[in-house]
């Protein structure tokens, strides 16, 4: 299995962003896989059924600039191991599990 990496953008106490008025917020931990249960699990482009991540560091960049900007919230950002692709396009990735690998410093202060 080929390992893919993705950059995840989160909240200071480590939860996802909660964007699109997705109501299904997560907790995240360094340095474990967090994974959906296989009944969550959908394939294609879908807001439900997997775990967003943004596909290049600007990507993610630009997400950390936006919640600063729209909602004063500092967020973290992590390069993140990704399980199975579900969906992918140039901006964002969907996968079934995600591991938070090394945490980085963001362009936006």
């Amino acid at each position: 299995m080929v390992e893919r990496f993705a950059f995840k953008v989160v909240t200071p106490d480590m939860q996802s962003l909660g964007l699109r008025k997705n109501p299904h917020i997560l907790t995240f931990q360094p340095g474990e896989w967090l994974s959906l249960p296989d009944d969550q699990i959908v394939q294609g482009r879908g807001d439900w059924g997997g775990i967003w991540a943004a596909a290049k560091i600007g990507g993610a960049n630009t997400l950390v600039k936006y919640m600063a900007d729209q909602y004063d919230l500092k967020c973290r950002l992590f390069r993140a191991q990704i399980g199975k692709v579900l969906y992918e396009n140039s901006y964002r990735v969907k996968t079934d599990r995600i591991l938070l690998v090394q945490e980085l410093s963001t362009t936006h202060t």
